[in-house]
């Protein structure tokens, strides 16, 4: 039997348990779920997959590198965004909506970047260039899956988004506002490269159909795994794949370390307000990491706001 908390211990997840609106026992969650069936048919095939791993569309990482510079030229950046459409039209829908919308509507991608800022261009730039990472194909088996696609990408965007809003606010010390924010669009790619080859193995009639909230579940056991795999794959900066390699179990104590608790908090605080069946450790996760970093209570509860903004502004960008 594990020894009680100590009074302070008690009183201070009391504290996190009330900010996060659940029952103090959730923050004591034990060990994650064990395997299930399907994850002996699923693991293997993920992990015969990655020889090829899916490519990564390397324009969303030069875009974001680019305005690390604080020289870089407009002119050059909105080059970068007019030879791709998608890229282009999601950022002239952005500059003219009713969050942005000014006296006259825009029409010219340097317009563009110029009303919304380059930092906010990259970080919209790199979540349409990621969005092909978080989509069905035309098969029935794969659009069966729709309504988790859609929820996989906006969690992405979200915390995204949030986090490196968090970082600009200096809630932490992270690497940057760019590096956070694909540290979070990149942190549970490996729940995409699952939700695919689950599709596949459907559609293959070698597993069943598994009904919410089981898949959710199985995609939150396997994507770790899959997502460093891919990580590895793609040659993506050690940044990265650390959040992605750790921000369900124990976090290293590196210079990164902040950077993995701050995007699991959020990671974990979105997935307790969007799908609490899927992540039942979420209360847990997002006690430790608050703790880790020093994160009070209240503050933790102010997340709920932060993560409202991150939402309407991914619900501006990709409405639908």
């Amino acid at each position: 039997m594990s020894p009680s908390p100590t009074p302070a211990k008690a009183a201070s997840l009391a504290e996190y348990a009330a900010a996060l609106q659940v029952d103090p026992a959730a923050l004591e969650a034990g060990a994650p779920e064990g395997p299930g069936a399907a994850d002996a048919v699923l693991r293997p095939y993920l992990a015969a997959s990655h020889a090829s791993p899916a490519p990564f569309p390397a324009i969303a990482m030069e875009i974001l590198e680019l305005v690390r510079y604080p020289d870089v030229d407009l002119e050059e950046l909105a080059r970068y965004i007019r030879v791709d459409g998608a890229l282009a039209g999601g950022v002239l829908a952005l500059a003219n909506s009713a969050v942005y919308r000014a006296v006259r509507r825009i029409d010219t991608i340097k317009e563009a970047v110029g009303r919304l800022g380059m930092s906010e261009v990259a970080r919209l730039s790199a979540a349409i260039a990621m969005r092909s990472l978080y989509s069905a194909d035309a098969s029935r088996a794969h659009q069966a899956f729709e309504p988790t696609w859609k929820l996989l990408f906006q969690h992405a965007v979200t915390v995204a988004r949030c986090a490196s809003e968090l970082a600009r606010q200096g809630l932490v010390p992270t690497p940057g506002t760019e590096q956070t924010f694909m540290a979070g669009l990149l942190h549970d790619v490996g729940l995409a490269a699952a939700l695919r080859a689950t599709a596949e193995l459907v559609s293959y009639g070698k597993l069943a159909a598994i009904p919410e909230p089981g898949l959710g579940r199985l995609l939150l056991r396997v994507h770790v795994e899959a997502g460093v795999e891919l990580h590895k794959g793609w040659q993506l900066p050690p940044t990265l794949a650390e959040v992605a390699a750790h921000h369900h179990g124990p976090v290293p104590a590196t210079e990164l370390a902040p950077l993995v608790h701050l995007v699991r908090l959020v990671s974990a605080y979105d997935l307790l307000r969007r799908a609490p069946a899927m992540h039942p450790r979420a209360p847990a996760e997002i006690a430790e990491s608050a703790i880790a970093l020093g994160v009070p209570p209240e503050r933790v509860k102010a997340l709920a706001a932060d993560l409202d903004g991150a939402e309407a502004w991914v619900g501006t960008a990709f409405p639908g």
